[in-house]
């Protein structure tokens, strides 16, 4: 199913999405998300699986993160989520098989009354990706030409926004919808190689 830029879609009510891309003759699962019945948001990328992950806070030149180095590594098994909650104020990031956290902040975000941006996904470059049998619920297509790595932003905004301002190498942009907030997920072209990365902001201010 395809999403034109700018569509905010209702709130499904499945566990999770997933979000994905057609390149050339593969279909590649980027991530999933989805919210919980008391507005919480979860995470979770599919390029972070199993084997190495490399996250951490870090602070943000230009929008992009690449002469930064990831803060922490960890060995996963069956993926990892990144979980953002109302009560207590926190973002959680866990283990989803030894059900360990592995970081945690707290930040003020809700009620949301301003956006923010709560992390950045680097995919593998596209031509390193594994295709997919079973494809991902909603996705876009990406240029046959490209084939370097993609930027995955997601976005927090008041449940009352009317306009955002999207990003110029943008894509798509997905929008998920709860009763308090929306989330925006923006894949861009960065015309750059990357490994799979995860970040979020290292201070305390809530800004995209």
């Amino acid at each position: 199913m395809r999403m034109k830029t700018g569509d905010i879609i209702g709130k499904v009510d499945k566990k999770d999405i997933r979000l994905g891309v057609h390149w050339r003759d593969a279909w590649i699962n980027c991530c999933s998300l989805g919210f919980s019945s008391d507005n919480s948001f979860y995470f979770s990328s599919k390029f972070h699986s199993r084997g190495d992950l490399q996250f951490g806070p870090s602070i943000l030149k230009n929008n992009h993160l690449f002469d930064q180095k990831p803060d922490q590594y960890h060995s996963v098994k069956a993926g990892f989520h990144v979980s953002l909650h109302p009560r207590g104020k926190f973002m959680h990031v866990k283990d989803n098989l030894e059900k360990k956290i592995l970081y945690k902040k707290e930040i003020n975000w809700y009620p949301v009354a301003a956006p923010f941006n709560l992390l950045i996904l680097y995919s593998p470059p596209l031509d390193l990706c594994k295709s997919e049998k079973d494809k991902s619920d909603f996705y876009t297509q990406i240029p046959d030409t490209y084939a370097d790595s993609i930027q995955i932003r997601i976005d927090i905004f008041p449940r009352d926004t009317k306009e955002h301002h999207p990003f110029i190498r943008i894509v798509w942009i997905f929008w998920g919808r709860c009763p308090d907030y929306l989330v925006r997920v923006s894949m861009n072209l960065i015309e750059r190689r990357t490994p799979a990365l995860l970040y979020w902001p290292a201070d305390e201010g809530l800004k995209l």
